[in-house]
């Protein structure tokens, strides 16, 4: 696969094998991490065009103002921001504060290794209310 040598990313795309992608049925949605590699290299690159040291990406409606004026949406036609989460807990209200349903928000905090830690991870929600999720790779010191 990619590039990220990170073992809990490993561990995940095994357990994903050769489809790329993990499904997680959240009540009415659906939680999936998308593992795979063109898919994380346009994510990587995506990052790498940012100067910040954030470690979440996330495809909004609104490319400026105050992140919390706008909402996840889906990748086409879509501005790509970026934050820094402290912990766990906080990239989850973060997703909610864009319009992630909790239950989804919870699954992201449970499934996605690293989050709001130490691994960059990239959010959208795909056009039926689908939250994915992508790793990017580990934040740099």
């Amino acid at each position: 696969m990619n590039a990220l040598t990170d073992s809990r990313i490993s561990a995940l795309q095994q357990q994903a094998g050769e489809k790329g992608v993990l499904n997680y049925t959240i009540g009415d949605g659906c939680f999936r991490i998308n593992l795979l590699d063109d898919n994380i290299a346009l994510w990587q690159e995506t990052f790498a065009k940012n100067s910040s040291a954030a470690n979440l990406l996330l495809a909004c409606d609104k490319n400026s103002g105050d992140l919390s004026t706008t909402k996840l949406t889906w990748v086409v036609g879509s501005a790509i921001r970026s934050s820094t989460a402290g912990n766990t807990g906080e990239a989850a209200t973060l997703l909610s504060q864009l319009g992630v349903g909790d239950e989804l928000a919870r699954a992201a905090a449970e499934h996605c290794p690293g989050l709001g830690e130490d691994l960059i991870w990239a959010f959208y929600l795909e056009r039926h209310g689908w939250l994915i999720a992508t790793p990017v790779g580990q934040v740099q010191p």
